[in-house]
């Protein structure tokens, strides 16, 4: 599965997308530390290819997570919802996590109850065993997911 957070903007992002690059990597390391995402995954950085010789500097274009037994679905949407709150407030708006998996595609803004049961079937149209858990109160903080923060 790969996991990208789109920054919405193409002002920012300039000809190579580097406030896409840089948010998809600070999601990455957002998810290796957290403890309901991080020791269920796998998690590998997918760089853009050269071309022609250019370097391709330190962008990354996606995250691939490969997910064991234990991985859930709402801890992949709750990071994205707390990774999306600790953004400026600029940036919080247009910060969309996407995820791909063979030809399904499905973009996560707000973190609902829809977006979570849209990345599941993404999951579970591979084959992959799948926990999908109600929210609980403490991981919205008292409240079920709803809208933007």
């Amino acid at each position: 599965m790969r996991v990208r957070i789109d920054s919405g903007s193409t002002s920012d992002d300039g000809p190579d997308g580097h406030a896409t690059a840089r948010l998809t990597g600070e999601f990455a390391d957002w998810l290796a530390q957290d403890r309901s995402v991080g020791p269920h995954t796998e998690i590998r950085r997918i760089r853009p290819q050269r071309i022609d010789g250019a370097m391709s500097g330190d962008l990354v274009e996606w995250i691939s997570l490969a997910v064991s037994s234990g991985f859930s679905a709402t801890a992949l949407v709750y990071a994205h919802r707390s990774f999306r709150a600790s953004l400026p407030p600029r940036l919080r708006a247009g910060a969309r996590m996407v995820v791909e998996r063979g030809d399904l595609r499905v973009v996560v803004e707000n973190g609902t109850e829809q977006d979570l049961a849209r990345v599941a079937q993404v999951i579970a149209a591979a084959g992959q065993s799948l926990a999908i858990s109600p929210p609980s109160p403490s991981a919205t903080g008292g409240t079920p997911p709803q809208g933007p923060e």
